[in-house]
Parts: structure tokens; sequence; C-alpha cells
């Protein structure tokens, strides 16, 4: 069963972050709304040509004109469902955070990393990638493969370490992604970080099917020796950005900063598989401030929204470290680079300029006991279900906070102060999101309006991905360049949208959704909100 994401299905209601961003030229009033018109008719703007993509709300793009709204940032639904947890002998020590998923046709993947000791921090041999697949992203198998043998046995699901691939690994996972440039036998591509393959940085493996991989590319980004100082040593991810026609990296630079290790997401890009500057000399994108005292940023997980034009979605692992003077339990002794992670969330129109909104956990930990109560490590990839409703995410979910495992003395001290891990739980969790639902406008009871500024649109209907509730109300109205209400399209002949929660609502002006005759032509939507919270809009046929 596939998914049409272009149907007109309900959706779900789930729970909201909020997050209130000043919006550029908001009113105090709506007297000042209203006397947009003058302004918008001397204002000589380009139209956006938006043609029949999706668009969503990340920023003021779409809000030239503002009253009383707010963007909010939308937090998933928590399944509690251990999707992927430890069942064999190479997996015995848990499921790694380095791991990710995808959706191809019609079968969801998932290239896991999984630990046979649960002493990671030591077990430099004792890593593996291990391979799952799917047809609907919630029950998943893992098929014996037979590609290399553990301990008398080729009855496993490993693809790289044991001897898979002629390798050997530790706590090193990998990243996975299709590339659109490859021939057919290199459509999968694995970005990792192998000390075992003999060469320094990042490699590049590739396959056919994701199963059977083969070394294609040796050291394809590196950084430049400064003793003991290192960097890459997290998941780091690529991907090819269609809009820039590029191949673009996320990876982990140190900062070293004083008393930590500054973790860091720096980014670069490049038009080949290669090519990439040394780490240091890469911008950061998102890391530690003043702000973050103890706290620095693991994997990004960042990825380009595959279902609307413009919209870059990252989700930094914020790590708070135990350290000296942070906590009162350890001012006598402090575990050595200890701490809890929950996962983020920060949004961009080009990838490079992030806004972070105010760092709210995106991934709250669990309460204190659940599975996830130490942290909360979202693993790349988003992936849709089969309605087309819906956005499945996944996490590395655990009992254990970062730096249990470094050696006996860690574990006493963090028991003694009650952080101990219980059951020693590292398991993959799902979480659920509407379609399109990082980012909403959202109106208070009271209500609120935006203008948009002239868009350019083909398609002969308009379709909003709101959420009204109970109470709630959307009407939108069609404005030409000059901001003057187009007759028979104005709010008055909007049909009143309420008792809506979908993620295609097609608007009508008395009781026809026809818009034809304006494509092609610059027009301004004008939408006012009640109690209400609008994800996306989009015109098509």
């Amino acid at each position: 069963m596939g998914f049409d994401w272009n149907r007109p299905l309900s959706g779900l209601i789930l729970r909201r972050m909020k997050f209130p961003i000043p919006l550029a030229g908001a009113s105090a009033g709506a007297a000042g709304f209203l006397a947009l018109a003058a302004w918008m008719q001397a204002a000589a703007v380009e139209p956006l040509d938006i043609g029949d993509r999706r668009q969503v709300f990340l920023d003021d793009r779409f809000l030239a004109q503002a009253r009383n709204v707010t963007l909010e940032v939308h937090s998933p639904r928590k399944t509690g469902d251990w999707t992927l947890k430890p069942e064999h002998p190479w997996e015995r020590g848990g499921i790694g955070p380095y791991s990710n998923v995808l959706h191809d046709g019609a079968t969801y993947h998932c290239w896991y990393h999984a630990m046979d000791d649960t002493q990671w921090d030591q077990g430099h041999t004792n890593g593996s990638i291990c391979y799952a697949t799917s047809k609907d992203g919630i029950v998943w198998q893992k098929p014996d493969l037979g590609l290399t043998e553990y301990k008398g046995s080729r009855q496993n699901n490993i693809v790289v370490g044991h001897g898979a691939m002629g390798l050997t690994l530790g706590q090193d996972g990998g990243l996975v992604f299709l590339d659109p440039n490859a021939p057919p036998e290199h459509r999968f591509r694995m970005l990792c970080r192998f000390g075992a393959i003999g060469a320094p940085g990042l490699h590049i493996l590739s396959s056919s099917n994701g199963i059977h991989w083969q070394l294609t590319h040796k050291s394809i980004c590196t950084f430049r020796d400064e003793g003991k100082r290192h960097h890459l040593d997290s998941q780091n991810i690529m991907f090819w950005d269609d809009r820039l026609r590029k191949y673009v990296l996320y990876c982990r630079r140190n900062l070293f900063g004083e008393g930590a290790q500054g973790r860091s997401v720096a980014r670069a890009e490049s038009p080949e598989l290669g090519g990439f500057p040394a780490v240091q000399d890469m911008p950061v994108m998102v890391g530690p401030d003043p702000g973050d005292r103890w706290v620095d940023y693991y994997s990004s997980s960042a990825l380009k929204y595959p279902w609307a034009q413009d919209a870059y979605y990252m989700f930094p692992q914020a790590y708070f470290h135990y350290l000296g003077g942070a906590m009162p339990e350890f001012s006598k002794q402090t575990p050595i680079n200890a701490g809890p992670l929950d996962t983020q969330f920060a949004a961009s129109r080009d990838g490079v300029a992030w806004r972070r909104f105010d760092r709210r956990p995106f991934l709250r930990l669990g309460m204190k006991g659940e599975f996830d109560w130490a942290s909360v490590r979202l693993i790349h990839g988003l992936v849709p279900d089969l309605s087309g409703r819906e956005m499945y995410l996944y996490y590395r979910a655990s009992d254990w906070l970062h730096g249990w495992d470094r050696n006996e003395n860690n574990k006493r001290l963090l028991s003694e102060a009650g952080l101990g891990a219980d059951q020693n739980i590292a398991v993959i969790s799902r979480v659920v999101l509407r379609r399109d639902g990082f980012v909403s406008v959202h109106a208070p009871w009271t209500g609120g309006e935006f203008t948009t500024e002239p868009l350019r649109f083909k398609g002969s209907r308009l379709l909003l991905n709101a959420d009204t509730s109970a109470t709630g109300t959307i009407r939108v109205g069609l404005l030409d360049a000059g901001g003057t209400p187009i007759p028979g399209f104005s709010l008055d002949d909007c049909d009143l949208i309420h008792t809506c929660n979908e993620v295609n609502r097609v608007v009508r002006w008395k009781g026809s959704p026809e818009i034809g005759r304006w494509a092609g032509q610059p027009v301004r939507l004008r939408v006012v909100l009640k109690n209400a919270d609008l994800y996306a809009f989009q015109f098509r046929d």
C-alpha cells in the first residue's frame, strides 16, 4: 500500500509547544492592519513564485504583515514502542544512536548500530551496523543475510562489522542516503568513519540494495592534526541538496572550549563526493555559546524536508555535562564525560541560517524509571506513514547517561547520586508528527491574521493543512498585488473553515474552490484565524 500526500484526509490532534516569535511588521491592533492597503499599493514587491509547491511556515516569509499570531513548534507524540531492541547476541550491548531510516518506494529501511558488549567505551571491535526492513515503518524485520559469521553462525543481519565488509568496528555507526547522481549499483551511499579502513576521516561505502557494500571513496573529509584533538566522532550527515545541486555535509567539529569538549555542528558543500575542506575550516551552524555553560551539541540529524519548498530541519542533541562545579552531588569527585541528552529543534530556509527558537526540547526525557529517562537522541531520517497524514521519526532511547559505560568509578558515582542505569536499556523508539507539522502559525481565541507578500501560483484551488479543533475558525481572502480584495474572493466570500483537522482542506468561496483564473498573476493571501493552527498551504489542480 502506498501513500498520496495530495489526498484530503483528516489528521490527528497533537501536543503543542509554544514559541512566540516577534513577526515583522506586527501592528498593535486591527486599525493598523487595515491600513495596509495603501502601503501595499505603494510597495513594489517582486512576486514570489511558489507554483504548485507545498509551503510551510518557518519564519516571516509569508507574514508580510501580521497581528496577534505566533510561530509555534510542535512536539511529536511518543508511541512508547521499542521499535528495534536487542534480541541477538551481537546486539546485547544495546542499539546505538548512530543509526538511520529512509523510505524508498514501498520499503522502509533501517541501518542501526549495535554493540555486543555493554562496555561501549571499551568495545573497539564489538560494534556492527545491522539492517532491518519494514512495510509500514511500525513493524520491523531483521532478515538473516548470511554476510558474515558471528560466533559460528551466519544467521544474522550484520552488513558491516564482525568481518562483514572485511571490517571490524566499535562505537562508530554510519549514515545511509540515496544518491540520485549515482549509477544503479551505487544508489545507496553510506557515510562512515571506520578506522579499520586504514585511512583518515570520512569515507563512502556504496551499494545497489543497502545490504551488499563496497568501499568507493576514501577520505572525502578530514581534519588537520592537532595532537590529541579530534573531530568527526559522531553521526555525520550527508545528502544531495537538489536546490543547490551540491552534496551537503553536516559534521562534528570540536571547539575545545574551556572545561568541555565543545561539540558543535559544522557545514560544508561540494559538487562532488569529496573535495570538502578540513573540518577546522568549516563554519559552525550550531554550537555552545555563553548561554550553554555546561552544554554542547552532538549529532544534528539535519535534513532537507522533501515535501515542501525551501525547508530544512535540524535536531541537535543537547548534551549536559556533569562537569566540576555543575552539580553539587559531584563536588568532591566528578564522573568523566557524563550527563543526559535530549533533542532540540532548528529550522532554515537554506540550510545555512538556522532559527533555534527558544531551545526547548523537541524530544524530552521520559519520566524517571521509564526506558528513555536518561537519553533521547533523534536518529537521522523522516518517513511518511502509509496514509499520508503523518510522519514518523525515530530516536535512540536509553536509561543510562552518556559516560555511564566509561568505567566502574563513573557507575559508582552516578549510582550514588541516583542516576544509575537500572536495566541498561538502549533501544530505538518511534514518534509521530502530522504532515508538515513542525511549525504552525497560531492565533489565540482572541483571533489574529496575516497577509502575504505577492505570490505567483499554479493550479486551480487552494489547500490548507490546518487544525481548528472544536472552537477555532479560519477564513482566507484573495487580494491583488496592491492589497485590494478580489471581488468574489474576499474574506466575507470565504466559506468559514471550522471543525477542521485536515492536511489538505480545500478553501471555498461561496461554495466554489475554483481560482484558476488568477493562476500566474500576483496575488496576496489574507488569512484570519481564531484559536487555530495553520501548518502549510498549497495551490494545485
